[in-house]
């Protein structure tokens, strides 16, 4: 009740559902970033909550986190190539994945067009490997911490 008078607040109501809905939104972010094989990190928690709030989907922040992780992880295996073609595999897989949560209308044509084009040109070695890792993590958000760690260890 409101001080003073007798009126009933919705107040506390609305931060509840809105928290709630919240809440669900990160949930299922975290639930697609598990189905892209990363698990989402405090710090990654946080960065989602901003990215749902610029616009994006939960799959396609989901997917960014794979993209990012991927990224990072690839750059700590340096230049030991055996390392780097282990990548190949897990590549492959989130490729299929993202290709999934596009046909099912989860995620945007562009979007879905630059991640998937950032994993090949990152995970499968080229000249053009260290340009793009370094082209993914050049946004200084995802730069500063772990937004994801892999499920699957090289």
């Amino acid at each position: 009740m409101w001080p003073f008078s007798k009126k009933q607040s919705n107040i506390s109501r609305e931060i509840v559902s809105s928290a709630d809905q919240k809440n669900s939104r990160l949930g299922s972010v975290e639930n697609f970033a598990r189905y892209l094989g990363v698990d989402i990190t405090p710090y990654g928690a946080g960065v989602a909550l901003l990215s749902l709030e610029s616009g994006y989907s939960e799959a396609e922040t989901a997917s960014h986190f794979a993209v990012v992780t991927l990224a990072r992880d690839i750059r700590e295996a340096g230049f030991d190539i055996e390392k780097i073609v282990r990548f190949a595999p897990i590549a492959m897989a989130t490729l299929e994945c993202l290709k999934e949560l596009k046909d099912r209308g989860l995620m945007r044509e562009e979007i879905w067009q630059d991640d998937t084009t950032a994993i090949g040109k990152i995970a499968f070695p080229s000249p053009d490997t260290h340009s793009w890792t370094e082209r993914v993590l050049s946004d200084p958000t995802v730069a500063r911490d772990r937004v994801a760690v892999s499920r699957i260890q090289i």
